[in-house]
């Protein structure tokens, strides 16, 4: 049985999509951006793990535990990397790698007071011998 549509309701369809439709992009994007922010803090946290692999090894060496973190932040941009290498002690090691990340969706910029938000991971890991 096919139903009739008045003259009047044709365009209803497409007044809710136009009303609905930038409400659903920005919860697509709100999405996105959650989704690049936990793959970059994946991304540093393995990065922050790496140099502090290799400073428990070449401890002397923060030059080099900088190189290993940021050949290991694949897909991040260095130029927004902050690597930090200190010894707390004379045992272990202590590598804290920080990423500056840019939100894409402006509405979420406004919630969160601002477009950027800095990101964070720190491995320690003991000497050895």
């Amino acid at each position: 049985m096919m139903v009739k549509r008045r003259s009047h309701e044709r365009g209803q369809d497409l007044v809710e999509y136009a009303l609905l439709l930038p409400i659903f992009l920005l919860l697509v994007m709100a999405i996105v951006d959650l989704g690049r922010a936990t793959y970059y803090y994946s991304a540093i946290h393995n990065s922050a793990r790496e140099g502090a692999r290799y400073g428990v090894i070449h401890p002397d060496d923060p030059a080099g535990i900088e190189t290993v973190v940021l050949t290991k932040s694949v897909g991040l941009n260095p130029a927004f990397l902050t690597v930090t290498t200190i010894l707390p002690d004379e045992k272990t090691i202590q590598v804290t790698v920080t990423f500056q990340f840019r939100v894409v969706t402006p509405i979420v910029g406004a919630l969160i007071g601002s477009n950027e938000v800095t990101l964070g991971s720190r491995a320690t890991m003991r000497i050895e011998g």
